[in-house]
């Protein structure tokens, strides 16, 4: 990154806000000045044309040619030129002049210099030609507004009439208001510089303390911590929520790692120590049947440590979304899969009983609904004495397919109920482990369930059997 850049992106915020609205200010205050002063300069030289059309017009109508059709001087009445008293005070400065249709001047009032009206010869020659004209003109250290009108006697066009009006005023006035403006403008935009930084520090100063806090929470480590939402609920609320919920899931996430790190350690701890030892006693010179022994058991061992490896691969496939299949499962098809499996694994030792019903479609991942199938039934197996009753059934109202499994097993005390689908937690441990069991298969019952949009219930009474429910929602046609 540039120098410059870097410089630019090390600027407080807070000072490029208040910038950025002074610099607006000072845009819009420009703007408005400019029209203003744009605005009142039309209108003061408008009401100077208004002036100089109303004399000239009055001029133009009392002079006479005479008999001869030419305009001389004898034409132009004595004081003709000259403003009457109470025209003073409404048009003062008014200068007038007349001349023939050669450029001569005829006559001027008595207010005009000595000299000739500073009327542009482009004015004469447009007002010969019959057009009235305006125009600026310099006049020593002051501009001279002049209108060149046209005298008109029948069609023909004997002369001029030349009026002219200092803008004096109009400039003095333009100039002060020029200068009002300017400094109205700088004013502004000192006083939005420092109002803009004054209320973005006001708005920011929560940012800022949000940042702080959590900042500490990112550099200790304590995600049970949470930030004071402000009273007011605004974007600012919002945001704060937003980050309270982040924390949220980041203690939740941190807290199950830590946990899943001390359950997979002490679930891996056992079985390696009874590998370890069973390769000791093939060490010693052992009988043949006890060398078999201390293979049967490792074997086992290592079964059950290939198990829960998979296990866990399942629930890290399953923790990433995107990288679960959404295909139609015909889910009536797949429950009579597992249940065929279920019977020949059990060989008679059960009593089982399949409801099925009519066709249903989920749309998911055919092998991850297929694990949690088999994971219910395999519970409803190993924890149901041999004789007992396991039965799957499946409903569906058209909008959601309930899968059930019920068996008359050992049950699951009340206390235990809340937590059974957590990672590598038993009911009891020793008899968990007699069994085979990990304590992952419900976690991928629940996570997988969650993962398709669905729901896992659980009813039971020990010693009077547990019933699972799995709630999916149906693919419409």
């Amino acid at each position: 990154m540039s120098r410059a850049g870097h410089g630019r992106s090390m600027l407080p915020i807070r000072w490029r806000l208040a910038l950025w609205y002074a610099g607006f200010l000072l845009v819009t205050d420009g703007a408005v000045g400019v029209f203003i002063l744009t605005t009142v300069e039309r209108n003061l030289e408008r009401q100077v044309d208004d002036a100089l059309r109303l004399r000239a017009s009055r001029v133009e109508l009392q002079i006479t040619t005479g008999d001869d059709e030419d305009l001389d001087p004898e034409d132009v009445a004595t004081g003709l030129l000259e403003l009457a008293p109470m025209e003073e005070f409404s048009a003062p400065g008014i200068y007038v002049q007349v001349r023939d249709d050669a450029g001569t001047t005829l006559a001027s009032s008595g207010n005009l210099p000595a000299g000739q009206l500073p009327a542009a010869p482009e004015i004469i020659t447009a007002a010969l030609a019959g057009r009235e004209t305006f125009a600026n003109a310099p006049a020593e250290d002051e501009r001279v507004r002049v209108l060149a009108q046209p005298v008109e006697k029948g069609e023909r066009i004997v002369g001029i009439v030349l009026v002219g009006q200092s803008l004096r005023f109009v400039d003095a006035t333009v100039r002060g208001l020029r200068q009002i403006i300017v400094a109205a403008a700088a004013t502004v935009a000192v006083a939005a510089l420092v109002g803009g930084w004054w209320l973005t520090t006001r708005a920011l100063g929560p940012i800022a303390e949000l940042t702080r806090v959590a900042r500490q929470i990112a550099a200790t480590g304590h995600f049970e911590r949470r930030i004071a939402a402000p009273p007011a609920r605004d974007e600012l609320g919002d945001l704060t929520a937003t980050i309270n919920d982040m924390l949220a899931r980041l203690e939740r996430t941190f807290r199950r790692q830590r946990e899943f790190l001390a359950d997979a350690s002490h679930e891996l701890r056992g079985p390696l120590m009874v590998i370890r030892g069973n390769l000791d006693l093939l060490k010693l010179d052992l009988p043949d049947a006890e060398r078999r022994e201390s293979l049967r058991e490792a074997t086992e061992v290592v079964e059950r440590m290939s198990r829960l490896a998979s296990d866990l691969l399942f629930l890290a496939e399953t923790d990433a979304p995107d990288t679960v299949e959404r295909r139609p499962v015909v889910l009536h098809e797949l429950a009579a899969e597992v249940w065929e499996r279920a019977r020949a694994v059990d060989a008679g030792s059960h009593e089982l009983a399949f409801a099925q019903t009519e066709p249903v479609t989920v749309l998911g991942d055919r092998d991850r609904l297929a694990q949690m199938l088999w994971n219910l039934v395999e519970n409803a197996l190993r924890y149901t004495p041999d004789g007992g009753r396991v039965s799957l059934a499946l409903r569906s109202n058209g909008r959601v397919a309930d899968v059930t499994v019920a068996d008359t097993g050992i049950g699951i005390p009340t206390e235990h109920l809340p937590r059974i689908f957590e990672r590598f937690y038993r009911v009891d441990r020793a008899r968990s482990r007699e069994h085979g069991g990990a304590g992952l298969g419900l976690a991928i019952v629940r996570q997988t369930a969650e993962l398709h949009g669905g729901q896992v219930h659980v009813r039971s009474d020990p010693g009077g059997g547990t019933t699972f429910t799995v709630s999916l929602p149906v693919e419409r046609a």
